[in-house]
């Protein structure tokens, strides 16, 4: 009895060790399965047969990209698609400037969809621009009003779709500090810590910012239909698509630039919208956000108990998670290299740069984060006040211009 709780102890101990080898060995696959998807799309694109995509983006007000995130939507190289802006009303700061930049773009329109009842906003502008699909649309496109990514992004996002691989594919959000306050680079380093994550099974999570599907997989799940009375849409669509047993694929060339410049405040409350929506609509990975961050803090706060009461064998595994992380640090830095070989991501860089020492930290305003959308039903997202009680019972209790 004694040798089994001294194993379970100095097991527990060694935990957040080994969750840093393991983060560590997963960054080194996702590294590796980067090149050679990388290598795929080179040696493939050429021969792609294209089918025509639509491309659907709810905006709401003019970001301070506004400029750079229209220049990405219409011009992209993808041969056959079109755009489909949606906006809440004629009054929307981005309505005019929309119109303006499409004049004589066969290949962009624009949408009123009017105030959500019973939905979210975003998800109201989708179901507003799903009645104006074509016949001719093969593949449904998403991204988020403010996307700024590379011209090559919808071939990308599209190329396991056209060629018949998955039935879902998605990218993934890097988010990039306008300074290195504290909050900006805990962000930048959750993000980080997260993109090795995503992955085929359990780890597959669509982002709505950069997701696309085939014609058949759209109208099979139904998404206009199941997506009423939903306050989100990429984990509605990913659960649909669990359901339907239909093929996702992270597409890892897809990287969208997110500048962002949070207060601690203001990072709580992003976070705990994020994780009410994922409590919401994926239970079971609300609960593994959980669980990750909680057994590192666990392990990490009996080791050094143990090392306080004058367990200097324990020195060993804090010499082994500083060894790790910094190594971890070096193929992070590389990785982003590789993925970003026209730069724009240098202050993420300097995030992660002297991140070694910020794990556990790291670890702790996560699990704050996580917790923090553990209770209660409702959440403010641009404004609007949501009381959501169910993956499809949304009501709107108050506008900001209320």
């Amino acid at each position: 009895m004694d040798f089994m709780k001294s194993t379970a102890l100095e097991l527990l101990s060694s935990l957040w060790v080994i969750q840093t080898a393991c983060t560590l060995l997963l960054l080194r696959l996702s590294q590796r399965l980067y090149l050679v998807q990388r290598r795929k799309l080179d040696d493939g694109m050429e021969r792609m047969e294209t089918k025509r995509v639509a491309l659907v983006i709810p905006v709401k007000g003019i970001s301070d990209n506004f400029p750079r995130f229209m220049d990405f939507a219409l011009g992209q190289d993808y041969p056959d698609y079109h755009v489909i802006f949606v906006v809440e009303s004629e009054n929307d700061p981005a309505c005019g400037p929309i119109r303006q930049k499409i004049h004589g773009h066969n290949h962009a329109r624009i949408i009123v969809a009017g105030e959500a009842a019973s939905s979210g906003q975003k998800v109201h502008n989708q179901l507003a621009a799903f009645k104006h699909l074509e016949a001719g649309d093969r593949i449904v496109a998403f991204a988020d009003g403010d996307l700024v990514a590379s011209e090559n992004w919808l071939s990308d996002l599209s190329f396991p779709l056209n060629q018949g691989h998955a039935d879902c594919t998605t990218g993934y959000r890097w988010f990039i500090p306008e300074n290195q306050r504290l909050p900006n680079r805990v962000i930048a380093l959750i993000g980080t810590a997260i993109e090795p994550l995503l992955g085929p099974g359990w780890r597959m999570c669509l982002w709505g910012g950069s997701m696309a599907m085939s014609r058949e997989a759209f109208d099979e799940m139904e998404v206009p239909r199941n997506l009423e009375g939903s306050v989100n849409d990429d984990l509605r669509i990913t659960q649909l698509a669990k359901r339907a047993g239909k093929r996702m694929r992270y597409t890892r060339t897809v990287a969208a630039l997110t500048p962002v410049d949070f207060t601690w405040a203001s990072l709580l409350e992003f976070g705990r919208r994020q994780y009410f929506q994922v409590r919401i609509y994926q239970p079971s990975l609300w609960l593994r956000a959980l669980l990750i961050p909680l057994l590192h803090l666990v392990s990490f706060s009996v080791c050094l108990l143990r090392l306080v009461q004058g367990d200097f064998w324990m020195l060993g595994y804090f010499g082994a998670a500083v060894t790790l992380n910094a190594f971890r640090t070096k193929v992070r830095r590389e990785y982003l290299k590789e993925r970003f070989t026209d730069g724009g991501v240098e202050a993420l860089d300097a995030a992660v740069k002297s991140s070694w020492w910020m794990d556990t930290m790291v670890n702790a305003v996560h699990l704050f984060i996580v917790f923090s959308a553990a209770c209660g039903r409702i959440i403010t997202w641009a404004g609007i006040r949501y009381k959501v009680t169910g993956p499809q019972k949304t009501e709107i209790i108050r506008r900001a211009c209320n």
